[in-house]
């Protein structure tokens, strides 16, 4: 089976992975940026590794989903609106980035619907139980850390699958008797 994504890609999406993590930890957990900014910048950070893919690249339902929920807790963070509720607006977000993710895919983009599900899903539990882990689900470093080793993984399976196509075609070459 041939992967969907060159090693070559990989390494990039994942280099970019790893730009972003150095970018959330710069700006939110050391920086001047409110944490509620951590979700959009995660979501840019994918859409560049989206992006740096193509329209088969991977990575585009993540971005949508995790950039339209992040715009929404940016909005609720900055203007702290008092006739909304806060998970109606969070919810609101993610649902719009999975309607521009659905564009996306009729534009034929790579979007699974099981990717913009997964990501609502994993964005939601993420909520829901950030009240259990207070100080963990709430610090900005523990998702650069996160992204990051999104980021190392992509990085390492990039190179290791780059290694084995090399190695393979070497072995493909038929080498003249010594």
């Amino acid at each position: 089976m041939t992967p969907l994504r060159s090693p070559g890609l990989r390494v990039l999406q994942g280099l970019l992975l790893l730009a972003g993590a150095v970018v959330l930890d710069l700006v939110v957990a050391r920086g001047s940026l409110a944490f509620y900014w951590t979700p959009l910048i995660i979501g840019l950070t994918y859409l560049a590794a989206a992006v740096a893919g193509g329209r088969l690249g991977g990575y585009w339902a993540t971005a949508c989903v995790i950039i339209g929920w992040g715009l929404a807790v940016v909005f609720v963070g900055a203007t702290r609106p008092t006739t909304i509720d806060a998970s109606g607006a969070y919810l609101l977000g993610a649902g719009l980035g999975a309607v521009g993710g659905a564009l996306l895919a009729r534009l034929r983009f790579t979007v699974g619907t099981l990717g913009l599900a997964a990501t609502v899903a994993a964005g939601g539990l993420v909520l829901a139980v950030s009240p259990m882990a207070p100080g963990v689900l709430d610090d900005a470093r523990i998702f650069a850390v996160a992204l990051g080793l999104v980021g190392l993984f992509n990085v390492a399976l990039g190179a290791t699958l780059g290694r084995r196509t090399r190695d393979q075609a070497e072995a493909a070459v038929p080498h003249p008797a010594e």
